[in-house]
């Protein structure tokens, strides 16, 4: 009936996957400028099939972004609430680190020419998630008064700037900093800012 395989919803979910995982391993090699057909090369799936899912280098990175955005999410969201928000606070803090330094070394390569409450401003769903899991973290904060900061918004702002992909490559590639040593730095840096009490 119409001829169309029953799994090609599955087959294109899984071409998506291996093209997105390939534009992590392209920018992890350093390719940053790489085209389509590369791209599809790198995936082990057709051109056709490439373009089908991102007409542009520019799409395929972005896609990577939001995935890396939303496994962050996820990540935090799993972090079990506790009765203690700076006990919960600081696993936050923990697993975030964890999470960037396994995407890390290629996200950032990626930048946004928007800022992030612009972004949030514009309703975009990864930085909204995102923005919403560490309000949710800070508000516990300063419900038992251990935050001196009630700008929730700025809170974040300052929360995502200290812990950077960036920074988190920066400190265990280049400073040789273990996760560890790099967890108990921005936490600290992230809670002297805000004035969380500990």
């Amino acid at each position: 009936m119409g001829g169309v395989p029953v799994n090609t919803r599955s087959d294109a979910q899984r071409s998506r996957v291996l093209l997105v995982d390939a534009v992590q391993s392209l920018l992890e090699a350093g390719r940053i400028g790489f085209s389509i057909p590369e791209l599809a090369a790198a995936a082990g799936v057709g051109v056709a099939t490439a373009y089908r899912h991102f007409p542009t280098p520019q799409d395929a990175l972005q896609a990577f972004h939001r995935r890396a955005i939303e496994h962050l999410v996820e990540a935090l969201a799993a972090v079990d609430a506790g009765p203690d928000p700076v006990d919960r606070f600081h696993r936050c803090c923990r697993t975030w680190v964890d999470q960037a330094v396994q995407w890390g070394p290629a996200v950032r390569y990626i930048r946004s020419s928007k800022g992030f409450i612009e972004r949030l401003a514009a309703g975009d769903e990864s930085i909204t998630a995102l923005h919403d899991m560490l309000a949710e973290v800070l508000n516990a904060l300063a419900l038992q008064g251990k935050t001196a900061e009630y700008d929730v918004t700025y809170a974040v702002l300052l929360w995502i700037t200290i812990f950077d992909e960036r920074v988190v490559y920066d400190l265990t590639e280049h400073r040789r900093w273990s996760t560890a040593e790099v967890t108990d730095h921005l936490t600290g840096a992230v809670a002297g800012a805000l004035g969380i009490t500990v």
